[in-house]
């Protein structure tokens, strides 16, 4: 133990206790250095917007910012150019350390496909519900004589049948045949006074109708016209009987005083 003693108060251990740490001083400071330059610390990099590049000149794009990308994903997207950048993570503007991964998501240049579902023998009102389920859109409706009022007799893109399994482009516009009864066959006009304007045209369509002019003078947005409410239609509840397939025009309003209250007998119809 007297010898343990007698050496740590020696000029030899002294002299191996300051080079240890200075040894150890210097070790951390240079990981320390060397960590903070591989990982860029301190150095930020402002994010630039990818919007609307081309995926052929992203490269280019990005060849002068010290970063990376990587197209994760492609959406189809009508109202957008095919192959440019519609979303990026991280955003535009954000700041990032050098190297970092800009994830994009670029519009597709078709779009995916879907089976055409079976329309034939559904009520209009059904055929409408499948036809948006599936990520179509309603077309023209063509009314033709036939003991199934108001029954989808056929299911047309292009003016030509479309077999119910069929893979075709989803966003399709599918047109059908309805039957509108036989012979001079009438119907009662269906009363779309206070309905919004999405509830009108499903009555309408139940009814075996069709759509008209709409018009909403005070709607400045299409998000307006969703939530408008219809105060007026030609012909009106209270006219005679009239064909299948004919078409009710909608006046529309934002402002509920323009909504006139429904009468009993409007009610009934």
């Amino acid at each position: 133990m007297r010898n343990i003693f007698l050496f740590i108060k020696s000029t030899r251990f002294r002299i191996h206790f300051i080079i240890s740490l200075v040894a150890g001083f210097v070790i951390l400071w240079v990981s320390f250095k060397s960590l903070n330059i591989f990982t860029h610390h301190g150095i930020a990099i402002t994010v630039p917007d990818f919007s609307n590049i081309k995926t052929e000149d992203i490269g280019k794009f990005i060849a002068d910012k010290q970063l990376r990308f990587e197209v994760v994903d492609s959406v189809f997207d009508s109202k957008v150019a095919a192959g440019v950048v519609i979303k990026q993570d991280p955003e535009k503007n954000s700041s990032v350390k050098q190297k970092r991964i800009i994830y994009l998501t670029v519009s597709a240049k078709m779009p995916p496909l879907v089976k055409m579902p079976n329309l034939v023998d559904a009520s209009m009102r059904q055929a409408l519900a499948l036809i948006e389920s599936y990520g179509l859109k309603a077309g023209k409706r063509e009314y033709r004589a036939d003991p199934c009022v108001n029954c989808v007799l056929a299911q047309i893109i292009k003016g030509k049948k479309v077999e119910a399994g069929t893979m075709i482009p989803k966003g399709s516009i599918i047109d059908v045949v309805i039957g509108k009864g036989e012979g001079d066959e009438k119907i009662n006009i269906p009363c779309m006074i206070g309905l919004p304007h999405k509830d009108a045209l499903d009555k309408i369509a139940e009814n075996g109708l069709s759509q008209g002019a709409v018009i909403c003078n005070d709607c400045k947005t299409s998000a307006d016209k969703e939530n408008a409410k219809v105060y007026k239609q030609i012909p009106d509840c209270s006219s005679d009987m009239i064909n299948p397939g004919n078409a009710i025009d909608l006046y529309l309003s934002i402002k509920t005083k323009a909504i006139p209250p429904t009468s009993d007998a409007t009610d009934e119809k």
